[in-house]
């Protein structure tokens, strides 16, 4: 290891020391609000820097199912059906416009407990780079899309969300934060507030050539001027292990922990690429 990887870490390892501050800080500013802080629970993934490349397209399929939720009305993953029991899907179709853009659209469905399979919503999504990767000191990227909701599952109807993708290879070590993760109601009941601030992230390990091990962080403190209560809050964490099946199929499995009372307590999640070059790392 060379010395600037030794003085990234360093760094790395007293940002991370900060990190639990900053969050604990979020939370202890909460006020009484009426904003609902959630995360998107069809779109449990973690991006990466690295795109697709011009003229290429993985079709992918994004699935969670709640294991503990929340009855009607309480919360967690959904603001409208009960959470407990809820199958997601999200379709995606992912493609190269550029070797530095990508351009994706998402069909979503949802299958609320002792219901039909439904359809939720869909959302168009642009995300690129900056610059090629290792370049600069931290790979940097960005993310944007508008996305469309069924009244059955939320009570905003459109939405535009922005957010920056930041990546950091060490060795077998990966250490991505999509942050801050920027949404904007367009249409719908908070179409009159500011806007609502979310992250995720993920450290992970390369074990082989095919398996990695990571541990993902999804969160959603609130509107940015008004941060919701604690206790109404959604923040998990996802030990996650990403693999390759049948040598074709990258795919990523995780369990999700809520870590507050606004969150689902346990749900499960498995995302699959069925295109795409495999030797790339997978960040779901």
């Amino acid at each position: 290891m060379n010395k600037n990887e030794l003085t990234f870490l360093n760094r790395s390892h007293r940002s991370l020391a900060v990190l639990p501050l900053f969050i604990c800080g979020i939370f202890v500013a909460g006020v009484d609000t009426k904003a609902y802080a959630d995360v998107d629970p069809f779109e449990f993934q973690v991006y990466g820097y690295q795109t697709q490349g011009k003229g290429n397209l993985d079709p992918e399929l994004l699935s969670s199912y709640i294991v503990a939720g929340h009855k009607e009305g309480e919360g967690g993953t959904s603001s409208t059906f009960a959470s407990q029991s809820m199958m997601r899907y999200a379709m995606e179709l992912e493609y190269g416009i550029t070797d530095k853009i990508d351009f994706a659209y998402y069909l979503n469905l949802a299958r609320p407990d002792g219901q039909d399979l439904q359809y939720a919503g869909s959302k168009f999504r642009f995300r690129g780079q900056f610059a090629e990767a290792g370049e600069l000191p931290v790979d940097i990227g960005w993310y944007s899309e508008i996305e469309w909701w069924s009244s059955k599952f939320d009570d905003d109807q459109v939405e535009a969300e922005v957010m920056l993708t930041l990546q950091k290879d060490v060795g077998n070590w990966t250490f991505i934060v999509n942050a801050p993760d920027i949404e904007k109601v367009i249409v719908g009941a908070d179409r009159n507030e500011v806007f609502e601030i979310g992250y995720r992230g993920e450290a992970s390990y390369q074990m082989t050539d095919r398996t990695r091990l990571g541990l993902q962080i999804y969160g959603a403190p609130g509107q940015v001027n008004d941060v919701t209560p604690i206790g109404q809050q959604q923040h998990y964490v996802i030990p996650t292990i990403h693999t390759v099946l049948f040598d074709a199929i990258r795919s990523s499995f995780g369990l999700g922990f809520g870590l507050t009372q606004g969150s689902d307590l346990f749900f499960l999640k498995a995302n699959f690429h069925f295109g795409g070059d495999i030797s790339e790392r997978i960040y779901d």
